[in-house]
């Protein structure tokens, strides 16, 4: 039941009982589905608790209730709210105990009082439909079959639910425009070669309200997009989209949960060209994908991959789960890219494959390099 405090909203308040005494707990709450990687909530969590909504509730706390399969998104949100300047604790959905806030929350000799409720207005979409609204509101524009892939759902189910989302003026299909630099550096809008699906101004604020992101905020684009906007579309970044799908067609064993395109990573500099979070021969795995750039020569392309390796193995141990580096490209790239994959630790593996027949990859061994 959404609550509001000051100019903000959140989706429910409890009140804990720790000690002989209780808490002031409002909850957040995220989907490890809902097509957001996890430490993009971070900048959305920080703003619903400025100074001037604490100094309104002094004695607030906060509970991030996270419905994930596996570990790592609970993980990486956690980490990604370091600093916050009130007590909070991140969870499966179990209540928290007193040691899983970050620090001691306060405590009042009763029930601190439910703050006022805002009714909840009907649902404008389906589930499905708003994991199609949820991609897009990521992707910024894309193809029914990209959508389908970063979404989790089937191409012609997803075709359809566009088609439907228009008509509720949700989404529109249409030519877009993309800022492109010249070689003097000009930035110059261009249309896109062909039309794409987008969200109508109204289809986003149903995907940001269900991000938990009260109307009062702004989620800024560069947290909550795909990075480098103005190369869409093009043929890097449609690979890059239909991850997942390659995987489940090469892996049909692995659980595939959910994954993103060109996304940041915290306190790292590089952007992998594509990330999916799941499960394979037992172990949760991030399934790192850099698709390989033909238009290097050999020593960067080495100098480049060992750089992205290196930070793969960072994220791995950061939140101990493995991690499958799969690099895609044409023979003689590949070539130049597995001088930098040596002596690798056995919580890696390194996979390799062309680019043009999708869903083909070799048999993952840890500790690897295995090649198509």
């Amino acid at each position: 039941m959404t609550v509001r405090l000051g100019n903000m909203t959140f989706a429910d308040w409890v009140s804990l009982p720790y000690d002989g005494g209780w808490t002031d707990t409002f909850i957040y709450r995220v989907s490890s589905q809902a097509c957001l990687p996890p430490f993009a909530y971070a900048p959305v969590i920080k703003r619903l608790t400025t100074r001037k909504i604490r100094n309104l509730r002094k004695s607030m706390s906060l509970w991030v209730q996270v419905d994930a399969p596996g570990e790592w998104f609970a993980i990486e949100l956690l980490h990604a709210l370091k600093g916050l300047q009130v007590p909070c604790a991140v969870t499966d959905g179990r209540t928290p105990k007193k040691e899983d806030f970050s620090y001691p929350t306060w405590l009042g000799v009763s029930d601190a009082g439910k703050p006022p409720v805002v009714p909840d207005g009907p649902s404008l979409v389906s589930p499905e439909e708003l994991l199609c609204l949820q991609a897009l509101g990521r992707m910024v524009k894309g193809e029914p079959e990209e959508i389908a892939a970063l979404a989790g759902l089937s191409d012609g189910g997803t075709n359809r639910m566009l088609l439907d989302l228009e008509e509720r003026e949700l989404t529109i299909f249409r030519t877009g425009h993309r800022l492109t630099k010249n070689k003097v550096r000009e930035i110059k809008s261009m249309p896109d070669p062909h039309p794409l699906w987008h969200l109508t101004r109204q289809g986003t604020s149903v995907a940001l309200r269900s991000w938990g992101v009260p109307k009062t905020v702004t989620f800024d684009k560069m947290y909550r997009e795909e990075q480098f906007t103005h190369l869409i579309p093009n043929k890097h970044r449609s690979k890059t989209r239909m991850w997942p799908a390659w995987l489940k067609a090469a892996w049909p064993h692995a659980e595939i949960w959910t994954a993103w395109a060109e996304v940041k990573l915290p306190e790292m500099k590089t952007i992998p060209d594509a990330l999916a979070w799941g499960r394979i021969q037992g172990y949760e795995t991030l399934f790192w994908l850099e698709v390989g750039d033909n238009h290097k020569s050999k020593p960067d392309i080495e100098t480049s991959m060992r750089v992205r390796l290196h930070d793969a193995l960072t994220l791995s141990r950061r939140t101990n789960v493995r991690v499958v580096f799969a690099f895609l490209g044409p023979k003689w790239v590949q070539d130049a890219a597995v001088w930098a994959f040596e002596k690798l630790p056995p919580e890696i593996g390194v996979v390799m494959s062309g680019w043009t027949k999708f869903g083909q990859l070799p048999v993952l061994e840890w500790g690897k390099v295995m090649r198509r």
